[in-house]
């Protein structure tokens, strides 16, 4: 149970029972294809792709034509994703601030401190053979009973909760695509960010019972051992790449999980055994607690396995009313001209952040670039480095980066003639791809493209950052069978996309690979389960949409020896007005925080 969740309750008026530390707080919150849903955002991300993996328009380095290909092919698979084309172009912690540390001595692995449990726990071979469970609760704050619970898990990573009380439910759920909640009020909200990461990190989790985690992509460490309730205990995090972290506490007498902490919902988990229990050792007693509230005890009544729990179950709530998707992503496809017109219009402000991970999930490194970004018509925008890792730049540097930029500048203008023939052929390229049929009738040949390979979830109406919004989950039609590239990592995507429906325009956008990717049998490029990235987008006050946030994540191997993992993040702001031309770098070099002025 998230923190979500806890807020919701209201025990004033759970079932008649007084209780008075919840309070009941209602939330009202709310590729390199250029699919429909992130075809808006790509060309206006392709300015960061030099900044991620430097693009080439020649093959000259390489001493072979089969490694050229490759490296090309390479290229090409990764501009499938609206931002994997961006790609082309310890310290104290709080976390372990409870508790005693015992002193140092030599830590045993994850992986032995996770096969201690399962053994302690019925054994890994009976623990695997249960791919899906059903518990049935009794919630009893401060021994008395308020309501009862319902949790279903499915393995490789669903898991739903539902708590009845006397006025109402609140149903959470997560798995590979989305996680989310619906609360007392009604209000259905689809988590983001570190909320979303968290949450789906703990269904993977649960749904396998740590049973060959590494398969699921997720990596381990013991951080320490510290003593728990007079109980020696290793603390294990997982993490996934993208950035979700939970702490694990295992007793190391019992071998058993005793505590789990969530840092992103603000929630502890503890675990309690019952002596005597055969086969599979469950928990007869878990105590959640967040931030600010009391804790609520689950007793378990009853476990049911493998009972064919459909795959629904874990899906959101769809909307009353019926929502057309595929008739909306047609909308957001059409109006993307005059949007990508207008966009290059503007100079922003952009802050690069890199992270290199270890095997294990700690971050070895990490670093920050802050660039000024002008537009420039029919070519990449021109990049001004600002700072880096916070310092700005030496007034030698500056004056230097300064000169650069004119000199861009200048060659972008003795290329304009170029440059729009050039675009002028692409367009025609594509406009002679629709006359062939590739597109139907009216449709963005992209658009058209997705809309057969992907099927659409649970859409749903909900509130997101203080605007409506179309929810929808997509995946893989079942039994879809690509007949390209192309196809087949798109085919491989699930993911989540909030749409404005009066702009219509992608409000954020979250894809990932639900399994590998690979090109001659993973010999010229192979990409890992879990790669995946989100962007956002922002509505500017004259109601053009521009992006705010992107997030990528993946590891991947070129040519059995190239490659590596790529953990990014690239934030915008600072828009303003931009003609694009050399006396307009000189004379009105947006600034940051000059007001915007309006178009």
């Amino acid at each position: 149970m998230g923190r979500e969740q806890m807020r919701n309750l209201d025990t004033s008026r759970i079932g008649g029972a007084q209780v008075n530390e919840f309070e009941y707080q209602k939330n009202r919150r709310s590729c390199v294809l250029q699919c429909p849903i992130c075809f808006s955002l790509s060309s206006r991300l392709a300015n960061t792709q030099a900044t991620i993996l430097p693009v080439t328009s020649h093959i000259e380095p390489f001493q072979t034509r089969r490694q050229a290909e490759a490296y090309r092919t390479f290229h090409v698979c990764l501009q499938i994703l609206a931002v994997l084309a961006v790609l082309l172009a310890s310290g104290s912690d709080p976390m372990l601030a409870q508790g005693k540390a015992v002193p140092a001595r030599k830590l045993p692995s994850a992986e032995k401190v996770v096969d201690n449990y399962l053994k302690a726990s019925g054994g890994k071979k009976r623990i695997a053979a249960i791919r899906e469970a059903t518990y049935d609760w009794v919630i009893q704050p401060k021994d008395q009973t308020m309501g009862t619970a319902k949790t279903q898990v499915k393995a490789p990573g669903s898991v739903r909760t539902e708590m009845t009380f006397g006025n109402g439910q609140i149903i959470s759920a997560a798995n590979t695509r989305s996680a989310w909640v619906l609360g007392l009020d009604g209000q259905l909200r689809t988590l983001t960010g570190a909320e979303a990461e968290a949450a789906k990190l703990k269904s993977l989790l649960d749904a396998s019972r740590l049973v060959d985690y590494k398969k699921l992509n997720v990596l381990a460490r013991v951080i320490l051992q510290e003593d728990l309730n007079s109980d020696p205990a290793y603390v294990v995090e997982f993490s996934t790449r993208s950035g979700a972290r939970l702490r694990y506490w295992f007793s190391a007498n019992s071998k058993l999980l005793v505590k789990i902490e969530d840092q992103a919902r603000k929630t502890t988990t503890s675990f309690a055994y019952r002596a005597g229990t055969k086969d599979v050792l469950e928990p007869h007693q878990v105590s959640f607690a967040t931030d600010g509230s009391s804790e609520l005890t689950f007793v378990l009544q009853r476990a049911t396995y493998n009972t064919s729990i459909p795959d629904t179950a874990f899906n959101p709530p769809v909307a009353g009313e019926s929502l057309d998707v595929a008739a909306l992503l047609r909308e957001v496809g059409r109006n993307q001209d005059l949007v990508e017109k207008r966009v290059s219009e503007y100079a922003f402000m952009q802050k690069e952040t890199d992270r290199e991970i270890s095997s294990k999930g700690e971050i070895k490194k990490e670093t920050t670039k802050v660039y000024e970004v002008f537009p420039v018509a029919n070519r990449e925008p021109i990049m001004k480095l600002i700072s880096e890792n916070g310092v700005v730049l030496s007034a030698e540097r500056a004056a230097k980066e300064s000169k650069r930029v004119e000199e861009e500048f200048l060659k972008a203008e003795r290329d304009r003639d170029k440059d729009e023939q050039r675009v002028a052929r692409r367009r025609a390229e594509r406009r002679k791809k629709a006359e062939k049929g590739e597109a139907e009738g009216d449709d963005d040949p992209d658009v058209s493209q997705f809309l057969k390979i992907c099927e659409f979830v649970s859409p749903r109406r909900e509130r997101f950052r203080d605007r409506n919004a179309v929810v929808f989950d997509f995946r893989p039609r079942p039994g879809f069978k690509p007949s390209n590239r192309e196809e087949s990592l798109i085919s491989k995507l699930v993911g989540v996309v909030w749409i404005d429906p009066v702009d219509k325009q992608v409000m954020r956008l979250e894809a990932r690979l639900a399994e590998s990717f690979k090109m001659g049998g993973g010999l010229l490029l192979s990409l890992r389960p879990g790669a995946g990235f989100a962007i956002e987008q922002t509505r500017m006050d004259e109601g053009v949409w521009l992006p705010r946030l992107a997030q990528v994540n993946l590891s991947v191997k070129v040519l059995l020896f190239g490659g590596g993992d790529i953990n990014k993040t690239l934030e915008w702001s600072d828009y303003k007005h931009f003609k694009g031309d050399v006396g307009d770098y000189k004379l009105e070099t947006p600034k940051s925080g000059e007001q915007e002025k309006k178009p």
